[in-house]
């Protein structure tokens, strides 16, 4: 059995589940010999979070922040929520003084427990233990440089890419390479996570399939964890596992998170009808209108039989203002319905 907890550091239930996680693999070993394997993935609750840290009782004060970070626990405000697991870190042992202290990026976190991931689960468990542990009970500043330093020593992981002054590099931030190696790993892993629609830290999904969200009790990990061991985990090549990840990012309107995942095909896969295609797609979603065009031309030269095809060049071609556009809608057996806005031809493109 494998268990990918989606979570964010910077999100005290994901704490509190932790300690119920932990109570669960006790009980599966112990009782009905069962020993998962377990991995953590990243989840971001604050991507807008500034590159230098802040105190987050300030931060709290503005309302779009407050409403970005009630992703912990949906349906409570950030103030009922920090009073509610306050209590219940007491209750899992995690000290009276309960509380983050810093409005920060989790982004260099999360790139070093996805690099603890290769020295294995007990080594991964330690950092996210480490990390969890400095921003709530410690009161650290999980962002800065010369903290992060320590705990890439103590691990032997990456050395954390400097960012303004004393802190790292913020999620998306212009300067990061999007290619370079870890930063890959950790941005799939959480594109990955949005293209199976987690959308809470934590949430638990067992053998890529199962999903579980909340730090629910450990009776209720621990009957979750046992029914969806019943179901085998997917096999599927990996070629049609990450388009499948690809393309349900352009359903859920993230036509760039599609084409990162793509990218990897190319350019073995080049050529693809199916691949060119969801490119081609998320390029007009992405309102990259000439490249789309040359793509949907080439596969409609190719296919020139595939209505879909010729309705997809269409589109793009009236947002382009390219009065050729009737002549292929026409193929696609859809009439012109006139001039439309942007945005609604932009949603029937994808």
């Amino acid at each position: 059995m494998k268990i990918e907890i989606y979570a964010d550091v910077l999100c005290a239930w994901a704490y509190v589940g932790k300690r119920r996680l932990e109570g669960a693999l006790a009980i599966l070993r112990d009782e009905h010999g069962v020993e998962p394997t377990v991995v953590w993935r990243p989840y971001l609750i604050d991507p807008t979070a500034p590159a230098v840290s802040e105190d987050l009782r300030v931060a709290l004060q503005d309302p779009a922040i407050d409403a970005a970070l009630q992703q912990c626990e949906p349906g409570l405000s950030t103030w009922e929520n920090r009073f509610r697991v306050r209590d219940l870190a007491r209750e899992e042992g995690l000290g009276d003084d309960f509380g983050a202290q810093w409005r920060t990026s989790s982004w260099a976190a999360h790139r070093m427990i996805t690099a603890a991931a290769e020295h294995g689960p007990a080594v991964q468990d330690e950092v996210v233990e480490l990390f969890l542990r400095s921003h709530f009970v410690a009161g650290r500043d999980i962002n800065d440089l010369s903290f992060l330093r320590e705990v890439a020593e103590a691990y032997a992981l990456p050395q954390p890419l400097a960012g303004s002054g004393r802190t790292a590099l913020v999620y998306m931030e212009r300067g990061v390479d999007p290619e370079e190696p870890l930063e890959r790993r950790t941005r799939e892993a959480l594109l990955t996570g949005r293209a199976i629609e987690v959308a809470s830290s934590p949430t638990f999904v067992v053998n890529g399939h199962s999903a579980l969200s909340g730090a629910q009790p450990v009776e209720v990990l621990v009957e979750h964890f046992l029914t969806a061991a019943e179901r085998e985990a997917a096999d599927q090549p990996e070629v049609v596992r990450r388009f499948r990840l690809a393309e349900s990012l352009l359903d859920q309107r993230d036509p760039h998170g599609c084409r990162y995942l793509l990218k990897p095909l190319r350019p073995e896969f080049d050529g693809d009808r199916n691949l060119e295609q969801l490119t081609a797609r998320a390029l007009a979603a992405s309102a990259s209108l000439g490249p789309a065009r040359e793509k949907l031309e080439q596969l409609v030269e190719a296919y020139p039989s595939d209505a879909y095809l010729h309705l997809l060049l269409g589109k793009t071609l009236k947002r382009l203002g390219d009065p050729e556009y009737a002549r292929h809608l026409a193929l696609a057996g859809e009439p012109d319905q006139g001039t439309r806005g942007p945005v609604e031809v932009a949603d029937q493109v994808v």
